[in-house]
């Protein structure tokens, strides 16, 4: 894939141009390592949540009319030993709070995790405040640790504005029960591609078989692969997945165009094909397709363009100084008329 961004410059549209179809020629159809292309089946992290106390909040926390926060503090206060009632609590120094983490694969016990605390009520901020012990648990109903620590407000991405009701807490969670998923079945392991094509499926099936000579990669549909672990990586399922996620293999994708109307940036890949087509637009030609080369002809505003694909479209109108608007025109003419050979996607 390339990304060409159309400049008011004509001279800066021309150099865009040109790296962009180095890019998409070296880009397009070149080697990509397994690991990136897959995920292994079974890997996977998983949510955590609960809902905890803040305290320790300067008159920023829930107000008096937070029943929810009143007794959640009084039962806090009530297993310590002390005797009172939500009637009894004040409100202003503490928050009821959803607390949230994300449990790593294989996560052993006394693994740390950074925890996210998000208000409930109606508290101003959690500067400041401290995270009481808090259970968190998976979607199975299983407690997986503890929450517990001091509460870091970040800045929040704006301008200038400063979120205070989301906070972080740094290390706060402890993995108590571990999370040791299985990953090999019978021996075989299951492989995902991120982004399905069949024809990516068959060549790491190709690729993999070939590698590990026999028939040990079996693609199941377009998405999944199952891959026999070999008699001589019997108990080195690691070693084993290590050597398959350093294999290359050739990527195939989808021929898209892909428009953003916003900034006037598009997106495409190097397979993407123009049927022979002449596009007149206001007082300006282009002959997609022809026999003559490229080049501007004397006394007129037309540009034969002999190549028959996106980019070479793209750079004799970029040539011409056509703007974002027109140029987008252009292309859902012609998905209209057919003669754009993939599909035109806008974002």
């Amino acid at each position: 894939m390339w990304i060409q961004r159309v400049l008011t410059s004509p001279a800066l549209q021309l150099v865009l141009c040109a790296v962009a179809c180095s890019i998409s020629s070296v880009a397009w159809g070149q080697e990509v390592r397994v690991k990136e292309l897959v995920n292994v089946r079974g890997v996977r992290s998983n949510q955590l949540m609960g809902v905890g106390l803040v305290v320790g909040l300067s008159k920023s926390g829930d107000s008096a009319a937070s029943l929810s926060t009143n007794k959640a503090t009084a039962a806090m206060l009530q297993r310590m030993g002390l005797k009172v009632t939500d009637q009894q609590v004040s409100g202003g120094n503490a928050a009821l709070v959803m607390v949230t983490a994300e449990l790593p694969a294989f996560a052993r016990n006394g693994d740390r995790v950074e925890v996210r605390v998000s208000t409930l009520g109606d508290a101003k901020g959690l500067s400041g405040g401290i995270l009481m012990s808090t259970a968190l648990k998976a979607q199975d109903g299983q407690v997986y640790g503890m929450a517990q620590g001091p509460v870091v407000v970040s800045q929040a991405t704006g301008a200038g504005v400063q979120v205070q009701t989301v906070a972080n807490v740094p290390n706060g969670f402890t993995v108590e029960r571990e999370f040791l998923p299985i990953i090999d079945k019978d021996g075989v392991i299951t492989l995902s591609l991120k982004h399905p094509d069949f024809t990516t499926n068959r060549r790491l099936v190709e690729v993999v078989n070939r590698h590990f000579k026999g028939f040990f990669a079996t693609s199941k549909d377009i998405h999944a692969i199952a891959v026999e672990i070999p008699g001589i990586y019997d108990g080195r399922t690691v070693d084993f997945i290590a050597e398959l996620e350093a294999l290359k293999v050739t990527v195939d994708q989808k021929a898209v165009v892909v428009i953003n109307e916003r900034t006037g940036t598009v997106v495409m890949g190097g397979e993407v094909m123009i049927s022979p087509v002449t596009i007149s637009h206001g007082d300006l030609s282009i002959s997609v397709g022809g026999s003559s080369g490229g080049g501007k002809k004397k006394g007129a505003s037309v540009v034969n363009l002999g190549g028959a694909n996106v980019s070479k479209l793209i750079e004799g109108m970029n040539s011409m100084g056509m703007k974002p608007a027109d140029l987008i025109g252009v292309m859902q003419a012609l998905q209209s008329a057919g003669a754009l050979q993939g599909d035109l996607k806008f974002m």
